[in-house]
């Protein structure tokens, strides 16, 4: 039985977590029967989940980087002091079985969202250097999947080391996806022939699992959905650090303000308590706030599509709703800052809906509002159109096919319905 390992992701963050379940489950429909295991940064209880996940955190990767299980009873020592520290045992016996994981599995995934660029500080890209490293050291194939790139224009004294570092450690992956092509541009540039171009697997690959299917065990639900016909309101605690956030809030209050007068039925979908004080804020600003009805919780991403998937139009500033919304033929207002929203919204023709948060146009942007207001039937069946075309491939069945290329002349047999992954040798998504 095949063994994969899928880093970079986590579970508490959503669109991370969509990431893995869309490798997973695509990886699963390929081989029919293959063991998954997630390396990933911030769970809880993963006894809660259907399939294995590890801690690959601060403490593990350190461990591991610095093969500190060398030294005899130094881990089981330092792992019980770390538990003792945050209170939390889950570190107990993971670091060796890691190390099981490592040693039998046939290749990685890289399943990062953001970490190598400029937009981040360094260390992010360490981390995804190191995991490079880490399997260099095993001797493991690694794919990076589709996920941002660059820039690298940090501004600071070692940008340029660390550029030829980002460019020693890349040429290691069999193959890396750049979801834009700014990034497919910054890693190009650096001399590296291992580079592809593919949208963000969530909306690339037709298959994704039922909440039922995630979850051990499901309890009683008690969601909040919204009235279908409804409008969606996304915030993004991001948009505050990037934009200017005095013209941020009142930008938001305007919008919903218009949305009520509109007679619009809205609700604000909030699904982070990193958020909650930011609504709160917002919110202090509409002057019929009772209007605004709120959906908040712990969601997982199959819950979050249905939920988004029920809506008219949302207007969102997370990247991953966003592709929730497209997934589910949703149309979106998107205020971003970064060129993955272009990118993503060039791929259904929705470009006219993206502003950016850096400098809001108030009346620009509420002109969009009204644009979409009026024209969003019409925008949800380009959406549908466009993502017949985007998933008419399968990045991961790519992915598995260079893996198979490289390790034998034997064919990968599909197990379920998966689209073929290319024509002429280019991902279709790209030829739209």
């Amino acid at each position: 039985m095949k063994t994969f390992i899928i880093t970079g992701v986590q579970m508490r963050n959503k669109g991370s977590q969509a990431m893995f379940l869309s490798l997973s489950y695509s990886l699963k429909a390929i081989y029919g029967e293959c063991e998954v295991i997630g390396f990933a940064n911030k769970y809880d209880v993963p006894e809660q989940y259907t399939f294995p996940l590890m801690p690959y955190d601060d403490y593990t990767r350190f461990v591991l980087k610095y093969r500190l299980y060398n030294v005899p009873l130094l881990v089981p020592a330092l792992t019980r002091l770390v538990g003792i520290v945050k209170k939390n045992d889950k570190w107990h016996g993971k670091v060796s079985e890691m190390r099981k994981a490592l040693r039998k599995a046939d290749a990685i995934f890289d399943a990062s969202g953001y970490t190598l660029g400029s937009g981040w500080p360094k260390q992010s890209g360490r981390i995804l250097l190191d995991t490079i490293r880490l399997a260099k050291r095993y001797k493991k194939k690694i794919i990076l999947m589709p996920q941002s790139f660059g820039p690298f224009n940090w501004g600071e004294a070692d940008d340029s080391a660390f550029v030829d570092e980002v460019k020693k450690e890349l040429t290691y992956p069999l193959k890396i996806y750049a979801r834009e092509r700014e990034g497919y541009d910054c890693l190009t540039s650096l001399g590296l022939n291992n580079v592809e171009l593919s949208p963000d697997m969530v909306i690339r690959e037709n298959l994704f699992p039922e909440t039922n299917q995630i979850f051990m065990e499901k309890g009683d639900s008690t969601n909040e959905y919204p009235t279908r016909g409804s409008v969606g309101f996304i915030i993004n605690k991001n948009v505050f650090r990037i934009g200017d956030p005095s013209a941020v809030f009142d930008l938001y209050a305007k919008i919903l303000s218009k949305l009520i007068e509109s007679g619009e039925k809205v609700y604000i979908l909030n699904t982070s308590t990193a958020d909650e004080d930011l609504v709160e804020r917002v919110l202090g600003k509409v002057k019929d706030r009772q209007k605004v009805h709120m959906i908040s919780g712990e969601y997982s991403s199959p819950e979050l599509i249905d939920i988004i998937g029920r809506f008219k139009y949302v207007v969102a500033s997370r990247y991953h709703s966003v592709v929730f919304a497209y997934r589910s033929g949703v149309p979106a207002v998107i205020l971003g800052w970064a060129r993955k929203y272009a990118d993503l919204a060039a791929l259904f023709q929705q470009q006219d809906y993206v502003f950016d948060i850096r400098s809001p146009n108030a009346a620009h942007i509420l002109k969009g509002v009204e644009d979409m207001a009026a024209n969003y039937e019409s925008e949800a069946k380009r959406i549908k159109t466009g993502l017949e075309d985007v998933q008419a491939s399968s990045v991961v069945l790519d992915a598995v096919n260079a893996l198979d290329q490289q390790g034998s002349a034997t064919t990968v047999t599909v197990h379920h319905p998966i689209a073929s992954a290319s024509v002429n040798g280019q991902p279709a998504a790209m030829l739209m």
